[in-house]
Parts: structure tokens; sequence; C-alpha cells
């Protein structure tokens, strides 16, 4: 029998009639005493493939329904934790559980010695105040965890998390009064994280430390979709620190501690494919800059104005994570400029092999019409890459976007297009040969073999 498939907002109403099976004529007072008995839960978390996963906290948090709407059953009532043991297969077992709509989620990182301090605070007959908890638990060095609850799995039910991949969101069912639901499947995944280490001007790890870190994200294949976070760190004693993001990309990341700064990127984060560690070597100390007199407003002057445009930030090599190759984009005067730069840098002007490298590329240099390595000045018709690299991709433009009088034998050099990074033959008489005052240069070994 095929599994079946639920959304989130039909979760609540499948999972009471696959746990409840009640008997909904049963006599009231049945109802209310079965309403004492605590439930529980057992079975085992695993990850994508089926494998156990050993060390895993979850959280379970009781909810009720009020006005079609699930939300916290109280804000005094804390959650029950769950930690699955670090030397198990997975395996687990949680008792005690209030019974009724639950939400199950994953929980915070703690130390297994005060998960047990956590449960005595709340299962005390003299349990101390809510402020009192909480005070407590700031001790406890929680940290975000490392993976997300992904879906859940009862015989052929399937429930997905279809809320948002922050661990504080979770997947909400029912639990029968006095029954334990058995083989409940949790699977995880890992969460994206950027895993940093943060040294000082002289090499040694910034440990113990805490700045401000400011994030650039551009979706992997759509160049316009981007956004930003700044947001606090924290290193370890060994100079570490760990940012989980929700949304898979090309990622830039700055950071400033003290006055000093570092950046590193843009480096592609998604599933499967992410750094194994960031290094941030701290740099110079930032100098405050002093607005000029005339950017002061005198009263009665409106106090928004368009901030003064910045110097152009120095040309740096940026890595491909695909291949391995160095990509920078130069200014230049047109194509023959470019390439005498390329050459100066040991490098060609970029060659685009397959749409893996078309979509980093449009992704990374994109904006602004650029040069590229394509020509066929040796031989009309025949266009070839001037690192000497075989011919086998393109993404001609199916139209001219400013069309021009040439003919096909004057127009012999390519320019990489703003519109969805489209490409265009162009000559010395085309539009695009004075507007394109850039190109992308790459560095793999090979230099460029092209004489005009």
């Amino acid at each position: 029998m095929n599994p079946i498939y639920t959304r989130q907002g039909l979760t609540v109403f499948v999972l009471f009639l696959c746990f409840f099976g009640a008997d909904i004529s049963a006599e009231t007072e049945t109802v209310e005493k079965d309403l004492q008995a605590l439930g529980g839960l057992s079975g085992r978390v695993v990850d994508l493939d089926g494998n156990g996963v050993a060390g895993f906290i979850f959280a379970i948090e009781s909810m009720q329904l009020r006005d079609g709407f699930l939300t916290r059953s109280s804000h005094e009532q804390m959650p029950h934790i769950v930690p699955v043991p670090p030397d198990s297969d997975g395996t687990f077992v949680a008792t005690n559980i209030q019974p009724g709509p639950v939400q199950l989620s994953a929980g915070p990182s703690i130390p297994l010695d005060k998960i047990e301090i956590f449960h005595d605070m709340i299962n005390s007959k003299t349990s101390p105040p809510r402020e009192e908890m909480q005070h407590e638990l700031m001790h406890f060095n929680w940290h975000e965890p490392d993976k997300r609850i992904y879906a859940i799995q009862v015989g052929n039910v399937t429930v997905f998390s279809m809320g948002d991949p922050d661990f504080s969101e979770g997947i909400t069912f029912a639990i029968q009064p006095g029954v334990t639901i058995e083989n409940l499947k949790i699977i995880v995944k890992p969460r994206l994280r950027i895993r940093g280490r943060v040294m000082d001007p002289d090499g040694t790890p910034l440990a113990d430390a805490k700045g401000r870190l400011h994030l650039d994200q551009r979706h992997e294949f759509r160049p316009n979709h981007s956004g930003s976070l700044g947001t606090g760190f924290s290193t370890d004693a060994d100079g570490y620190f760990v940012q989980y993001m929700d949304e898979p990309g090309y990622y830039t990341v700055s950071l400033e501690y003290n006055g000093l700064t570092a950046g590193v990127g843009p480096f592609l984060l998604k599933d499967d494919v992410q750094p194994d560690e960031v290094l941030f070597t701290l740099g110079s100390k930032q100098t405050a800059v002093q607005p000029p007199d005339d950017a002061i407003p005198t009263p009665g002057e409106v106090e928004f104005r368009e901030p003064p445009t910045p110097p152009p930030a120095k040309s740096v090599w940026v890595i491909n994570p695909t291949n391995g190759h160095a990509y920078k984009k130069i200014r230049c005067e047109n194509w023959y400029d470019a390439q005498r730069k390329a050459v100066e840098e040991s490098a060609h002007l970029v060659s685009i092999n397959d749409d893996a490298e078309q979509n980093w590329v449009q992704v990374i240099f994109g904006g602004a019409p650029f040069w590229i390595g394509l020509t066929d000045v040796k031989k009309e018709g025949e266009w070839q890459w001037d690192s000497g690299e075989p011919f086998n991709y393109a993404n001609w433009a199916t139209d001219a976007m400013y069309p021009d009088n040439l003919s096909d034998d004057e127009k012999d050099y390519v320019v990489f297009t703003f519109r969805a990074g489209e490409w265009q033959s162009v000559g010395p008489g085309s539009s695009f040969w004075g507007r394109a005052r850039q190109a992308v240069i790459e560095k793999d070994g090979l230099i460029s073999n092209i004489d005009r």
C-alpha cells in the first residue's frame, strides 16, 4: 500500500482520527476520567535515508484550539523536552505527556545533564516561579538545533512540516488519554548553516567574543531575488561560531568586532553543498567618515537625501565552488582592452561551458553588460573561446536588445547582457560596444591565445 501524504493544515484532523479512534458516544463522566490519564510516544528519529539519528532533542508542547486557530495551551507551561541518547540508534520513549493536541518540534541543544535538572524543575511539586526557571535556564547555554523535523510517520500516514523551517515551528497532532503512540518515526534533515572561524590579525583565534554579522543572500538561479540579514555572533574558545540560514543561495558574509572587519564570499549554500568552515581574518580598523557640510540639513530642509555613491569596491577573485576556478570582474574600454588585461593577470576572458556555470556567473556578476571570451575573429562563423576550450554550450539571445545594421561578419565578439544573461554578438559599430565597459576574466591555468 502506498503511503498517504497530508498537508500541515489537515494534520490535526487526520491524526485525531488515526490516534483517537474514540467512541464519540461515550459517557461524559468516562471522558472526563480519561482526560486525567497521561499519554506517551515511542519510536525512532531517522534521517532522510532512514538511518537512526542519535543525540537529537525534540520538544512536545501542549496546544489548544481557539477561534479556529491552534495556540499554546498556556504561556506558563514549559515544553516537554525529550533527548535521544547519543549512543542509540535513534530510539526514544517519551512518557507523562498531557493528552490532547500537541506540537512536536526540534528542541534547543541542551547538555544532557542539564535536561535532568530541567525536568526536575518542571515536575517539582513546589515548582519555582516561571521567572526563576527562566533565569536558571539561561545558564544552560542553549543552542539552536542543527537539524529540523522534516516529517513524521505513523504506519502509512506521513505528515510533512509545511511551516517555516525555523526550529520553533513543528508538526501538530493529538495524543489519546492513557495511550502511548508506538512506532512513531520522526524524520529529520540538517539545517543550512554557516560555520565560521574568526582570527585576529596576528593569526590567533578570536575566542569567547561577540560581534556583529551581516549576510547578503542571492538566489542560485534568480539573480534579482535577494535578501540581507544583520545579527550578532558569539565565538567559542577556538574562535568558531555557527549561523543557521533558512534560504539556500549564494552568500556574502561580513563581520565586525571592536572596529575590525572581515568578509568572505560569495559562496553557495544549499542542501548537500555548504563549506565545512569559513575563515574570517580581521583586518584594519574602520575609519569614521565625516559627511560634507552640505550633507547636513539646515532647518526647514528635507532630512532624507540620497546618500552619496560609494567608490567601487576593489576587484577581487571569486572562487566557483563547482569547478574551483577563480573569476573577477574588471573595468575595460572594449573587448580588446579586456583581453589585454586578462593576459596581464595570467588569465583569459570567461569561458562558459554549461548551464551551471552560466547561472553562477549570472548570479555573481550579472546586472550590467560585460564581455566574455567568445569570438569568431579567426574564422567567420566558427565561434571559439579565447582560452582555447571547445565551444559546446551557448545562451544566445533570441532577438537583439539593441539591433544594429551590422552584418554578421562584422560582429566578432560577444557581450553577456543584463536580460536573463543572454549572449549577443557585437562589433565596433554596435550599441553594446560602447555600453559594455566591464568584463569577467577567469583563472584556471589557461591564458588567452586569440590574436586579433
